[in-house]
């Protein structure tokens, strides 16, 4: 026995009453079929309704060999044969025909522009997106697609479903877009004198009900565009909190909404050459600290020299430079470590020497719950915490001056 689909016919219809068909447990599921609901299933790129059926929530339904399921949150009490009662989330629902609506019109935009059918449709929480055969896409041909999709919103044109149950029938419909649909009895969307496509999904009455259909983005992928797209109640939403952050830019930079771009991009500008002297001032710096360090921390032992210094704050990313500019002397082991930001630790070994400066920062590194890596000449880590920096650069001091016994 089939489930009948209320929502065939009347997709504004909120609550009803079925009987149940089946009732059982699916996997730690609690399964119901009933024999009509309103609930209509994760299908055709539409999410499924949200809702509750004897007080229960409906966590899913899906659509097996023409039986609707029902997942609940718990076990129903009501018995087979029993009589219940459903109701769906409205402003859920409504939101699906919005969206759904939405793609039938932008849809019918793109075959009326550019001759392109829909391939995929797909209807997410929170954004939608349709596909079709790869084409050049740019900001000007979008706002054509948009302009085009909003003016049937504003025209509110009327929506009629209706079904077409044979093959003549369908001949005669030569207009449709179809896309795999079975011959035997087909359910047709026709937006007035503009698009008519086979779809089971729930819809609006009349364009005007979808309100608004923004595109938010696109891409290429390989032989085919992705559309990202929202309607209605989304597109409000979406462009309130977007007006909300460029008020707030236009605030905080002192400019007229009208001048925020040309704003952002003088002071990205003006970003970008502060960045290059900060560089510059900052490999300076460097430099000098290195020069420093060879003429105050360098010490000559047996066979090979010493250059250690434990910073109080240093970071990471100057520990490495300062590191290697000093691994470029002769005979020349570094051993650097920096307590803030972050608690560092780092060994050098010049080029012409031979010791296992990566077993020992291992070994540190082990001892002291640390973690890195690097290289015969260069290793560096971090710590986890600040206080055992002073202990673990100690220890690998003691360990490098082992190494001349």
């Amino acid at each position: 026995m089939k489930t009948e689909k209320l929502y065939h016919n009347d997709s504004y219809q909120i609550t009803f009453q079925a009987s149940i068909v089946e009732k059982y447990k699916d996997r730690e599921r609690y399964a119901l079929i009933l024999n009509q609901t309103c609930f209509y299933p994760t299908s055709g790129g539409q999410i499924n309704d949200r809702g509750v059926i004897e007080g229960l929530t409906v966590l899913a339904v899906e659509e097996e060999n023409g039986k609707l399921i029902h997942y609940l949150q718990d076990e129903i009490k009501a018995a087979i044969g029993d009589t219940v009662t459903g109701r769906i989330d409205w402003q859920y629902r409504f939101d699906h025909m919005q969206q759904h609506t939405g793609q039938h019109i932008l849809s019918g935009a793109l075959m009326k522009l550019w001759q392109k059918d829909t391939q995929s449709f797909h209807m997410g929480e929170d954004i939608c997106t349709l596909d079709i055969a790869a084409m050049v896409l740019d900001e000007q041909k979008v706002t054509e697609l948009e302009r085009l999709a909003n003016q049937i919103i504003y025209e509110d044109r009327v929506i009629e479903l209706y079904f077409v149950k044979n093959s003549a029938q369908l001949k005669e419909k030569s207009t449709l877009r179809i896309k795999n649909e079975q011959l035997e009895e087909l359910r047709i969307i026709e937006i007035e004198r503009f698009d008519k496509s086979a779809c089971g999904g729930t819809h609006c009455h009349r364009t005007g009900e979808v309100g608004l259909i923004k595109i938010i983005g696109w891409e290429n992928r390989k032989d085919k565009i992705r559309l990202s797209f929202l309607c209605g109640y989304r597109a409000l939403t979406d462009y309130q909190q977007k007006h909300h952050i460029v008020k707030k830019l236009s605030h905080y930079f002192t400019t007229g909404v009208d001048q925020l771009e040309e704003k952002i991009i003088q002071l990205n500008e003006e970003q970008k050459e502060l960045t290059k002297l900060y560089n510059k001032m900052e490999k300076r710096i460097i430099e000098g600290e290195s020069e420093e360090l060879k003429d105050k921390n360098r010490r000559k032992e047996k066979v090979f020299f010493l250059i250690e210094k434990l910073f109080m704050e240093q970071k990471i990313q100057n520990i490495r430079q300062i590191a290697q500019l000093l691994a470029k002397d002769e005979k020349t082991i570094t051993i650097l470590g920096a307590e803030k930001p972050e608690p560092v630790l780092c060994l050098t070994l010049s080029s012409d020497l031979n010791y296992p400066i990566k077993e020992i920062f291992n070994q540190v590194m082990f001892e002291f719950g640390g973690k890195g890596g690097g290289a015969k000449h260069f290793v560096l880590g971090k710590l986890e915490r600040e206080e055992d920096v002073k202990q673990a650069y100690q220890r690998a001091i003691q360990l490098i001056l082992s190494l001349e016994k």
